[in-house]
């Protein structure tokens, strides 16, 4: 097995197991039985709700019996992406799981640490026969990806503990005891049609980091849909074709494309060759395999109109995109940002996903409002999304210190306490549960959401074990 050679082989094993079901989100039947099934064999006692949502709770070891509980969460769906060209099917195919030593990653898609690898930690520390621990509960949240919708769904009534360990950040040593609260912005457009003319061209923009739009926005990495718009605004006149970008509302988009056709095809040519200089100066840093391409495409006979493909482009050019306000209550952490998700299109119809954060309310929707100016200026239709809460800081929280204590105690080291950018459920966990403390940790993982992400072997394991260290140390 690819996890031979690494020391904590149950916490492999069981990711190994996890990493064979299809668990994208909305499509997590196979991870629920595994974990009622799993939580069977090793006598552990378990349920689901109708969300689909599983909890299992287990009794404190002897002498521990009487500490009060401790819940420890996680999501088991994931953000399912793949290199293009690849033929893996999400839908019945397992993540080829390969590790070098130092990192484990996965074949042509996304690795699925996030959170795979949480509920990993929290199965092995289940089936520890020797871990000491108070009564610990497990709760295994649906469709976290997606807008939070297992985490709304959460049963107060399947939960006692009031204190609540969530292992779905990326960053050993970091505490986190708040996030920031978001919204979703979905525009549309009627399309109409013209006869094409011109040369019609394929532009390209790839090669791009990508990653997630809360854990990484701050790193300047590039959006691949605003840079195809930022080409196709320097064209003197262009129809469009076809257009898209993006996979899902929480990735920054690493490649879009588009089909479109131009009178002079050797002076768009020569703008690519312009942009791409441009490009890999200003991205030499944050994103260095940013590319753009052109090339010769099957004339079509019709294209949309040239005003419509221009008020499109106009309309993703002008889009807020990636910070837009840093926090001053937190110093280095992001308080607002915008994601320019998704552009697709069928015959009929454009759409364009906007995804917003923020720590706080006022800005958030201060954002939503200038998006909204935008899309009516450019002539679309708007829905905006549910929102979901944020999760307000409290530096006096008793969990936040006896986690921060306890980890300085078995590590050696003082853990940084702070908020993060992403969303995480413990806001919408504490808002249903009267009385929950929360604070998330976790092992380091990079470029989660994307193909490139990959989960440190050694970090995951010390995550297990503080967790497992520190449990009956929580009084």
């Amino acid at each position: 097995m690819w996890y031979s050679k690494l020391n904590n082989k149950r916490l492999w094993k069981i990711f190994s197991d996890i990493s064979r079901i299809p668990r994208e989100s909305g499509n997590e039947a196979g991870i629920r039985e595994y974990l009622l099934s799993w939580a069977a064999s090793n006598k552990i006692e378990a349920c689901s709700d109708e969300k689909g949502n599983v909890y299992m709770r287990k009794a404190g070891t002897k002498g521990l019996e009487n500490l009060p509980p401790v819940a420890l969460q996680a999501h088991v769906d994931m953000v399912c992406v793949k290199k293009e060209g690849s033929k893996h099917d999400f839908t019945k195919d397992p993540i080829n799981v390969k590790t070098d030593g130092t990192y484990i990653f996965a074949s042509d898609t996304s690795l699925g640490a996030d959170d795979g690898l949480g509920v990993a930690i929290i199965l092995d520390i289940m089936s520890d026969p020797e871990a000491a621990h108070g009564p610990i509960e497990g709760i295994f949240t649906v469709e976290e990806e997606t807008g939070l919708g297992g985490a709304y769904a959460i049963d107060p009534e399947k939960i006692t503990a009031r204190r609540l360990i969530n292992i779905d950040s990326e960053e050993e040593g970091i505490l986190y005891i708040g996030c920031a609260g978001g919204i979703d912005v979905d525009a549309t457009t009627k399309l109409k049609y013209e006869k094409a003319e011109g040369s019609a061209i394929s532009v390209k923009i790839s090669g791009l980091l990508g990653g997630h739009s809360g854990g990484e926005i701050h790193k300047e990495r590039a959006n691949a849909i605003s840079l195809l718009a930022r080409y196709l605004d320097r064209l003197p006149s262009f129809q469009i074709v076809s257009i898209s970008g993006g996979t899902r509302r929480n990735v920054i988009p690493s490649s879009a494309e588009a089909v479109i056709t131009v009178k002079d095809k050797e002076a768009a040519i020569s703008q690519a060759k312009t942009m791409q200089e441009e490009l890999t100066e200003e991205f030499r840093y944050s994103d260095p395999g940013v590319k753009i391409e052109v090339s010769d495409a099957k004339m079509p006979d019709m294209a949309i109109k040239t005003k419509k493909s221009q008020k499109i482009v106009n309309l993703l050019f002008s889009s807020p995109c990636g910070v837009k306000n840093m926090s001053t209550a937190i110093p280095g952490i992001v308080e607002t940002s915008d994601n320019l998700a998704i552009v697709s299109m069928n015959k009929d119809k454009l759409s364009v996903v906007y995804s917003i954060r923020s720590n706080t309310d006022s800005r958030k929707m201060e954002l939503v409002s200038k998006i909204l100016t935008l899309t009516d200026a450019f002539g679309f239709d708007v829905k905006v999304g549910d929102s979901y809460p944020s999760w307000t800081p409290d530096p006096k929280s008793k969990l936040a210190k006896e986690v921060a204590a306890a980890y300085k105690s078995i590590t050696g080291k003082k853990p940084q306490v702070t908020a993060i950018h992403a969303g995480l459920e413990c806001g919408i966990i504490n808002s249903i549960i009267p009385g929950m403390e929360s604070v998330s940790l976790g092992p380091n993982l990079a470029d989660v959401h994307s193909v490139n992400e990959k989960a440190d072997v050694a970090s995951a394991e010390r995550t297990a074990d503080f967790v497992k260290k520190m449990l009956p140390m929580l009084k």
